[in-house]
């Protein structure tokens, strides 16, 4: 009679949460501890700081395919331990089988099998057999047992263990092939560490990381009884170094295994090295260590707890690196229509005031502390809108000149602004407010101009002393639905690629009036990201309607219009789009017909490109802005 051997799967114990009248769903897991808490590295909250979360589960509940129960979750069920159907085992994985016949106690046979392969063993009818099976769930090879009469094996801190045993009787009267189906259960709990330090990496280059457990005694290893299903021998292997190199996409993952659940129901993780390079900040500040920054004995810890560690567990740690500004105050200057041409009210300030875009937010895009409980990130401006104190109506009047001058000027220790943010209708940059922007600019302020028929001697002027030349032209062109292509594939730009969203070979559009374009810009001095010539208008002289200054911190747009938004589905005016509910931005068909061109076949990102300026112009304004950078000061021992 043969014996046709397969692996049915491992079984998977979920704890499920502790919440009454949840209800499990095909491909959902519960877990009774799932937390999250801040760390930060100095008083205000800014700057470096870590969200930690702690989460105990199943080993293998990232498994897509567990199979979930479908009872509701009652009361009684809370904090207990359901057996799911087994998961699969990796095809290709090995396993080791041992026959051993009950009655006289010797072994029958021995074989190495493979999941997803069929194993077949020879077997005698009417006899009844023991059968014991083990696995370090990868493909490595199982050798046989040195001592098959008591056999046993060693974990390993590194590997998986997984065992199944059982009894079987192969009838007398059958001429079938009789099927053992192997499902296994772990013998060991897992322990995942994980740190992303993604969202910090778009602020500095992070030249290595090393964290440690505090004690090198958690995990432990035993000397498995494959008959008597006992571990023995258990012992601490001496471990405390977990990461210690640098990691080209800035996440790091490590995972180990215990046979001691209680020794790792709590276990600390040190960060003890982190040194980064952080950019646009001068030279001589820009290395620092932000382990040991605020002194070596407050190093960044993290405790980890989990109630009823036990086998076959998931007790993860993920630290979250991540680089928190502070909040910033803008200044907008506009006319202050409904449409929100400098993102100051409607549904531009909506996006911008968004904690899911700038916010603290474990989901917020662009981290960002709250000026005020439930105001947002951006100083004196409410749900609504930013205007009480921080927008400016626009007027070609000398009282205008003298109010920006003030609220620019580095005197100005009350509201002086970090970002400005120009919109339709400024046209006109008179004498007074050229000096004080260009002075601005200077001293390290951010200014974001969206300018539209503007194209004047005072807007020349003002481009002019900006790049110190004086042969820069500003000529309007274009009508309301231009199409203009952006510029430039650079996946590192943070403009074309950036938190919001990839626009490499999209298009801009052209809100309502005339595009203002440049000419004569010094091409080494800036980065462009629009020229002058629309897909749907005919072919015009080279100019630029889009760019970023290299080295001062300077953004231009030829549209004034160019994020007013009404909700319609215009393909001439307000090109602004986003999704009210995600507070995302997403860009619009836009573009009416001309030189081939079919109105709205094309999409107009305005929304995703103003949404990737902002998150530059966030940390233009934290790392070399006009205040003073946190970490400018030399560390403490």
């Amino acid at each position: 009679m043969m014996l046709r051997i397969d692996v049915a799967g491992v079984t998977e114990s979920i704890v499920v949460a502790n919440a009454a009248n949840s209800r499990a769903t095909t491909n959902t897991t519960f877990s009774n501890i799932s937390r999250t808490s801040t760390t930060t590295m100095n008083n205000d909250n800014g700057g470096f700081y870590v969200d930690h979360v702690m989460s105990q589960t199943s080993v293998g509940s990232n498994v897509e395919n567990i199979r979930a129960a479908s009872a509701e979750v009652t009361d009684s069920d809370r904090s207990s331990t359901i057996n799911r159907a087994a998961i699969p085992m990796q095809n290709g994985y090995r396993y080791r089988i041992l026959l051993y016949n009950r009655n006289s106690g010797q072994l029958w046979r021995t074989v190495q099998g493979t999941a997803g392969t069929p194993l077949s063993m020879e077997g005698q009818t009417g006899e009844t057999y023991l059968w014991y099976a083990y696995s370090y769930n990868d493909s490595e090879a199982l050798p046989e047992p040195a001592n098959t009469n008591n056999p046993s094996i060693e974990t390993s801190i590194n590997r998986d263990f997984l065992y199944a045993s059982g009894e079987i009787t192969i009838p007398t009267n059958t001429q079938d092939d009789y099927n053992l189906s192997i499902v296994f259960e772990r013998k060991v709990t897992q322990v995942h560490i994980k740190i992303d330090a993604t969202v910090l990496a778009r602020f500095a280059t992070i030249n290595n990381l090393n964290a440690a457990f505090d004690r090198n005694d958690y995990l432990k290893k035993g000397v498995f009884s494959i008959r008597s299903n006992q571990m023995n021998a258990v012992e601490a292997v001496p471990t405390e170094v977990i990461f210690n190199a640098p990691s080209s996409d800035n996440t790091w993952e490590r995972i180990y295994y215990t046979v001691d659940p209680a020794s790792v129901s709590t276990y600390n993780v040190v960060i003890n090295d982190l040194p980064v390079r952080f950019d646009g900040v001068r030279e001589d500040i820009s290395q620092r260590n932000l382990a040991t920054y605020f002194g070596a004995a407050n190093r960044p810890t993290f405790t980890n707890e989990f109630e009823n560690a036990a086998i076959g567990q998931r007790l993860s740690s993920i630290l979250n690196l991540n680089y928190r500004v502070s909040p910033l105050r803008i200044l907008h200057i506009s006319s202050g229509a409904s449409y929100g041409y400098a993102l100051e009210r409607g549904p531009a300030w909506d996006f911008l005031n968004a904690s899911e875009n700038f916010g603290d937010l474990p989901e917020s895009i662009v981290k960002m502390d709250s000026w005020s409980p439930g105001l947002g990130s951006w100083a004196g401006g409410n749900r609504t809108q930013n205007a009480a104190e921080n927008r400016m109506l626009y007027a070609a009047t000398a009282a205008f000149d003298n109010r920006l001058t003030a609220r620019l000027a580095a005197t100005n220790n009350t509201n002086r602004p970090d970002i400005v943010i120009i919109g339709y209708n400024m046209i006109n940059i008179r004498p007074a407010v050229a000096r004080a922007l260009n002075n601005y600019l200077d001293n390290n302020g951010v200014v974001i101009m969206m300018l539209q028929d503007a194209a004047n001697n005072n807007t020349r002027s003002f481009f002019n002393t900006m790049f110190g030349v004086s042969n820069i032209g500003a000529i309007s062109n274009g009508t309301a639905g231009a199409m203009y292509p952006i510029v430039g594939n650079d996946p590192n730009d943070k403009i074309l690629n950036g938190p919001f969203g990839d626009v490499r070979g999209r298009h801009w559009g052209e809100d309502a009036g005339t595009t203002l374009g440049l000419t004569n810009i010094p091409l080494s001095q800036v980065t462009v990201y629009s020229n002058g010539n629309a897909i749907n208008r005919s072919s015009l002289a080279n100019r630029v309607t889009m760019f970023k200054h290299n080295t001062k911190n300077f953004f231009f747009i030829g549209d004034g219009g160019f994020v007013s938004y009404n909700g319609g589905r215009s393909f001439v005016i307000c090109p602004f789009n986003y999704d009210t509910r995600a507070k995302r931005p997403l860009p619009k068909a836009y573009g009416n017909a001309g030189s081939g061109y079919s109105a709205g076949s094309r999409n107009a990102y305005n929304s995703v490109v103003i949404a990737n300026v902002m998150a530059w112009a966030v940390e233009r304004a934290e790392l070399q802005g006009i205040r003073q950078w946190r970490y400018a000061a030399p560390p403490r021992p």
